[in-house]
């Protein structure tokens, strides 16, 4: 089943711009052209939108809003099966409104981590692409790929592809590049951060297993981006007990091909000249110096270096720890704090973002102090893996549910308070059938380097009636990855040598249709950005009725 939207917008505009040829004197009706589609026999496929100048298919976003203000972003997510079902028509990383509008569909495979950074003081687009056997499976918990960096034309200015030295892989995977799902994190020495899943020996007689066992040895490192020098490694094997994992054996760690994640690494940052690294499975966060020693540790049941967490700041199974500010003297994290370790389990505990101010250096007579413990007590979310807390710049909080096809913003916490108020919701998916590892709510400004694409259609159905006179075919155009488009110019003509702009058509949704000026031949569109005269770029040009 098929709806169409059409959102009427007939304007008359009359364009007087030098960089813009003939008069735009014809009135042009445009419209949000988008298909909204489902599958009414398929329960675990959501539905999907659908165009005429793009194959991009991306999920309908089903959203709930109070009205009350929102952070200024647009949505970055990356669409992965939470299962081999099919939950959406493709996985792929997205860029959308928060409307539910698409604005950049990239490459359809499954991406991880897809978001916003800087790199060489400029704005960049990075995500996670999955290779050999293990790719970006959910399945496995991990992954062997490489980091995509874009620039903000869409073109790649970056591949981090790492390749460790004694780098062993579970029996039967293959993979050029080493970097892990989990973690892109792009530093201001313009390094990254990422984690690496390592299979190896080791005792696993602490927990109940084989002195000659299997672990997944999850590290950090930091890559020079520019030469993919590594500059740091840090094994937490070197440092920590097995037996301080809260993840059961499971009979894992027999052999190579089922090693034992006794820590599962999730999450890395610079803070300083340390880094800030966070493990699943010991519900612990770490300092650890250039040196690879562990300056201080906070742990989500009895609060490590820092000591007793207060109610309702206990987490575990958590995932994103984040720096919000800090100092010689205190310092603000968050977590998604998960609280299950796997899907259905019974008594499964509510997923909520803590933060927490801390005291510095850690002294357990000036224990943590809870600053927030979001939860939408509508939805109730209990997410077994992935996750992402974000504190947004204009105070609002933004949750992205993981293994959930959820997203929340919420409001500011208010004074002497710690649960906020959820003032926008998004929904993409059924269940646990379709995830977003992280979810992100960011500033974006892109012109993408490819043209417009214009098509042009025989009017079947007149739903332009009341405007296109003698008009009887449609165009349809949309940018893939343009943030900034205010306007189409149409331009005419009897050749495709000899066009003049006859008018202006509103930017309508990603794909935007109008209609096409009776008698026209050849058929062409440019692109206005933020209500300027300038055109940006042209889109090919099109025989009408071809």
């Amino acid at each position: 089943m098929a709806i169409t939207l059409h959102l009427f917008s007939c304007l008359v505009q009359f364009v007087a711009a030098a960089t813009i040829t003939g008069t735009a004197d014809t009135i042009v009706c445009a419209a949000d052209s988008r298909q909204i589609v489902s599958n009414g026999s398929n329960t675990a496929l959501w539905p999907w939108q659908e165009y005429q100048s793009s194959d991009a298919l991306p999920p309908v976003l089903l959203t709930t809003s109070t009205g009350e203000a929102l952070f200024d972003g647009l949505l970055v997510i990356g669409t992965v099966y939470g299962s081999t079902v099919p939950a959406t028509q493709e996985q792929a990383p997205l860029l959308m409104t928060d409307s539910g509008d698409l604005i950049w569909s990239g490459p359809k495979e499954p991406t991880y981590n897809a978001r916003v950074q800087t790199y060489n003081a400029a704005p960049v687009l990075t995500y996670f692409s999955g290779q050999g056997t293990a790719g970006a499976s959910a399945v496995v918990g991990h992954g062997y790929g490489e980091v995509i960096v874009l620039n903000n034309e869409y073109n790649v200015v970056a591949t981090v592809c790492p390749q460790f030295h004694h780098f062993t892989l579970e029996t039967g995977v293959t993979a050029k590049c080493h970097a892990d799902v989990h973690e892109s994190f792009i530093t201001p020495r313009n390094t990254m951060l990422i984690t690496a899943y390592n299979t190896t020996q080791a005792d696993l007689t602490s927990v109940g297993g084989s002195k000659y066992g299997w672990i997944l040895d999850s590290f950090a490192a930091e890559i020079n981006i520019s030469t993919g020098e590594v500059l740091f490694e840090w094994h937490p094997i070197a440092h920590l007990p097995i037996n301080g994992s809260h993840y059961p054996l499971s009979g894992q760690g027999q052999n190579q091909s089922t090693p034992y994640d006794f820590f599962h690494m999730n999450s890395i940052e610079l803070v300083g000249e340390n880094y800030l690294i966070n493990s699943r499975h010991f519900w612990s966060t770490y300092l650890v110096s250039p040196q690879g020693k562990i300056l201080w540790h906070i742990n989500g049941l009895d609060g490590g270096d820092f000591g007793q967490l207060p109610q309702g700041a206990l987490f575990s199974w958590e995932h994103h720890a984040r720096v919000i500010e800090s100092s010689s003297s205190h310092a603000i994290i968050s977590w998604f704090g998960n609280n299950n370790a796997l899907p259905n389990q019974p008594g499964a505990k509510i997923t909520t973002g803590v933060t927490l101010g801390l005291a510095l250096p850690p002294d357990p007579s000036k224990p943590p102090v809870l600053l927030t413990n979001l939860t939408d007590p509508q939805l109730r979310t209990n997410t077994w893996s992935q996750g992402s807390f974000l504190h947004l710049p204009n105070g609002n909080m933004f949750i992205g549910y993981g293994s959930e096809p959820v997203m929340i913003e919420y409001g500011p916490v208010k004074d002497g308070a710690t649960e906020g108020h959820a003032r926008w919701t998004g929904m993409f998916g059924y269940g646990d059938l379709v995830s977003s590892y992280r979810a992100y709510k960011q500033i974006w400004h892109a012109t993408p380097s490819t043209q417009p694409s214009l098509v042009v259609q025989e009017i079947v159905q007149n739903t332009f009636l009341h405007c296109t006179a003698n008009a009887t075919h449609l165009g349809y155009v949309s940018w893939n990855g343009a943030t900034d488009v205010t306007d189409w110019v149409i331009y005419t003509g009897q050749t495709n040598g000899s066009l003049t702009a006859v008018g202006r058509a509103k930017k309508a949704g990603f794909e935007t249709q109008f209609v096409v000026p009776d008698g026209a031949a050849f058929l062409q569109v440019g692109a206005i950005e933020n209500n300027s005269r300038d055109i940006v770029r042209k889109s090919k040009v099109v025989a009408v009725g071809s």
